[in-house]
C-alpha cells in the first residue's frame, strides 16, 4: 500500500506538488526543518487521496450492480420496518442506501488514514508481517515498533490482539537469529479518538496523539496539527462525488422493495420472505423485481460502470 515515495525537494518537483507541501506547512504551522520532509508530506497527501478514491469512489460505482447483495439482502425486515414506519418506498430506499454509503465512507477513511501513517513516516513502512499494518525502526534506539492501526474507537478484538502479540514475538525471534540485539514493541494504535495511553498484557495502547507523534517524529501537539493539515489538503483533492451512483442505487432499491399493489409502500411481507426464508420461496419474484428495477434505472439514462473501470 505504501509504494514508492514521490520526489519533492531537490529533484524538480512539479509546481502543484510544491503547492501541496506549502499548503500543509501553512495550515499546520510546522516549519520545514521539523518533522517529515517535503517528499513524505506529499506522499502522505497522495496516499490518502489514492486510498480514499479506491475504497470509496470505486466501491460505490461498483455497488450499483450489486444492490441486491449489498443493500436488499441486509435489510432486517423486523427492525427496519419499525425504523421506517410511515416512510414511502422511495424514502425507505434513500435511507437504506445512505446508511450503506456512510459505512463505506468511514471504511474508506480508515484505509486512507493507514496510507497517511505509512507514508508520512521517515522511519516507517507498510509491514509484510501478517496482521501488522506498519513497522517502524526507532532512529535513536534501533528498536522495532509494530502497529495494528484502527481508525477509531471500536470494541477491542481479542483475535487481533492475540495475533499482534504472536507476530511481535516472531519478529523478535527472527531478529535474534540474525544476531541483532533488538527489542520489538507491539502497539494497538487508534489513530483518532483515544485520549490516554496505556499498557496491558504486553501491548502498548498509545493515545491517538502519541501514535501520530511516533509517525511524524514531532511533539504530540505539532504532530496532530500536521496530520490534520495533511487530511485537510487531501480532502480538497479527493473525488467525493458519488451522487450519480447513489441516485442509481436508490432508484433500483426503491423499485425493488415497492409493493406491487401500492407503489408508494414498501412490501415488508416480501422482504420478510426474501431475507428470512429459503430461496425457493422468493427466487422467481426476486428475478422479476430485479428486471423491472433495471428497466426503471435504464429509463433514467444512467450508464453502469463497465468491468475494470
Amino acid at each position: 500500500m505504501s509504494g514508492p515515495l514521490p520526489d519533492v525537494g531537490n529533484n524538480s518537483p512539479l509546481p502543484e506538488d510544491k503547492q501541496i507541501v506549502a499548503s500543509v506547512r501553512r495550515l499546520s504551522g510546522v516549519a520545514a526543518r521539523a518533522g517529515p520532509d517535503g517528499k513524505h508530506i506529499l506522499a502522505a497527501v497522495r496516499g490518502f487521496v489514492d486510498r480514499f478514491d479506491f475504497w470509496y469512489v470505486r466501491v460505490m460505482r461498483e455497488a450499483v450492480a450489486k444492490y441486491r447483495v449489498l443493500v436488499v439482502k441486509r435489510i432486517n425486515p423486523i427492525i427496519r420496518r419499525i425504523e421506517c414506519d410511515g416512510l414511502t418506498a422511495v424514502q425507505t430506499a434513500s435511507k437504506l442506501v445512505e446508511d450503506y454509503n456512510a459505512r463505506n465512507f468511514v471504511t474508506a477513511g480508515g484505509w486512507a488514514l493507514e496510507a497517511l501513517a505509512v507514508r508520512v513516516s521517515k522511519h516507517g513502512q507498510k509491514s509484510t508481517a501478517a496482521g501488522i499494518d506498519v513497522q517502524r525502526i526507532d532512529p535513536v534506539t534501533g528498536d522495532y515498533h509494530l502497529y495494528v492501526l484502527k481508525s477509531g474507537l471500536v470494541t477491542r478484538n481479542s483475535d487481533i490482539l492475540s495475533a499482534l502479540k504472536r507476530n511481535a514475538r516472531q519478529a523478535e525471534k527472527l531478529l535474534r537469529q540474525d544476531g541483532q540485539n533488538t527489542r520489538v514493541h507491539a502497539h494497538y494504535a487508534i489513530v483518532a479518538g483515544k485520549t490516554e495511553s496505556s499498557f496491558e498484557d504486553g501491548i502498548n495502547r498509545p493515545s491517538s496523539a502519541e501514535v501520530w507523534s511516533h509517525m511524524t517524529d514531532l511533539p504530540e501537539r505539532q504532530a496532530l496539527d500536521l496530520v490534520l493539515a495533511i487530511a485537510a489538503e487531501a480532502g480538497r483533492l479527493v473525488r467525493r462525488d458519488v451522487s450519480e451512483h447513489l441516485a442509481a442505487m436508490k432508484v433500483l432499491v426503491a423499485d425493488y422493495i415497492a409493493d406491487r399493489q401500492n407503489r408508494n409502500a414498501v412490501d415488508w411481507g416480501y422482504l420478510a420472505r426474501r431475507n428470512m426464508e429459503g430461496q425457493d420461496a422468493w427466487a422467481e419474484e426476486d428475478k422479476q423485481r430485479h428486471q423491472r428495477a433495471l428497466r426503471v434505472l435504464q429509463a433514467t439514462g444512467y450508464k453502469p460502470a463497465k468491468k475494470g473501470e
